[in-house]
């Protein structure tokens, strides 16, 4: 009986040395390991900045459907920069009574606009995404893709009138002949 247990004994710790000489696995990853590392050496054309102007008469739904491509744009792997709200704009609309000028209604529609800037966007995703985007489009609302340009800068700002109006009249108090008419020369 001793003679079988210490024969168990020594194939016990002979398992326990080979298991021992083993290293333990890597956390590496497995990347190369099976197939050879193959690097896309393509170039594609990338956009600086583009927007996409969402447009729309329901506030509730357009601001949804932000929120959507947003987090699209981001699953897309582009940089959103800014998205933001431009002031809504109102149109004022009248229907008549058939064959007259009698007002049968009037309705007041405001328009409210959205934007998303994002920047460094692959041609080939661009397109993509403005599919992708257009067939989640919801009724009643407008989508507009395009390179960032100045004018889309300025036209989110409101003007202030005064502002403008005093910048004017300092303009017209270089004229000479306003000089000459307030006493100044």
């Amino acid at each position: 009986m001793l003679a079988r247990l210490s024969r168990f004994s020594k194939n016990l710790t002979q398992v326990r040395n080979i298991n021992a000489a083993t290293p333990p696995p890597s956390p590496a990853s497995s990347e190369g390991l099976y197939e050879p590392l193959i690097e896309d050496k393509r170039k594609y054309p990338t956009y600086e900045q583009v927007n996409i102007r969402l447009q729309g008469f329901d506030y509730a739904s357009l601001e949804r459907y932000q929120r959507f491509i947003h987090t699209m744009a981001k699953n897309f792997q582009f940089k959103v920069d800014e998205s933001y709200a431009v002031s809504s704009t109102s149109e004022r609309i009248t229907t008549l009574k058939p064959n007259s000028t009698i007002v049968d209604s009037e309705l007041e529609l405001h328009t409210y606009d959205r934007w998303l800037r994002m920047s460094s966007v692959s041609a080939v995703r661009l397109q993509l995404f403005i599919n992708f985007v257009q067939a989640h489009l919801p009724s009643g609302v407008k989508l507009t893709a395009k390179v960032h340009e100045k004018a889309d800068e300025n036209y989110r700002y409101i003007p202030d009138l005064l502002l403008k109006s005093r910048q004017d009249e300092l303009k017209s108090l270089d004229d000479p002949q306003v000089r000459r008419n307030l006493g100044w020369e």
